[in-house]
């Protein structure tokens, strides 16, 4: 399975977002030991660290961890034309537009997000942590 993480998931994992970090480390866990294929954008790497500036995180971690990160994932490139063409989506959240032109770009088999409704009008199916984590044990 080739599953696309949003930023959200990311940022749970790298800036150690209690609520959410389990999970997070779950999933990319999964991606480490080569049980499922992880794509994330490379906008998502762009906003992690806009976050953990914006947020006083230690900055060298952060880096650290993502070169980590880097190093078991595809870092999807964020294309041109996508970010022209996503102008002129009728997305709510341009954003979301952008990172589901880049999971079908890379043709994910699905969108792994904590916001399911950011992407109602995805065409690849989106999963919660939870369903995700479901679909995987069942492999």
């Amino acid at each position: 399975m080739k599953a696309y993480v949003d930023t959200n998931i990311l940022v749970d994992l790298v800036l150690s977002r209690e609520e959410w970090l389990s999970d997070a480390q779950r999933i990319f866990a999964l991606g480490y030991a080569g049980e499922v294929q992880l794509v994330v954008s490379a906008l998502s790497f762009v906003n992690t660290v806009y976050l953990a500036r914006k947020y006083k995180y230690p900055i060298d971690s952060v880096y650290n961890t993502l070169r980590l990160i880097a190093d078991f994932v595809e870092v999807a490139d964020l294309r041109g034309m996508n970010v022209v063409d996503m102008l002129s989506s009728d997305w709510k959240d341009y954003e979301d537009a952008t990172q589901y032109r880049s999971a079908i770009d890379v043709d994910a088999d699905c969108i792994v997000t904590r916001n399911k409704k950011d992407f109602q009008k995805s065409t690849i199916p989106v999963l919660t942590t939870t369903e995700f984590f479901n679909q995987t044990d069942r492999s």
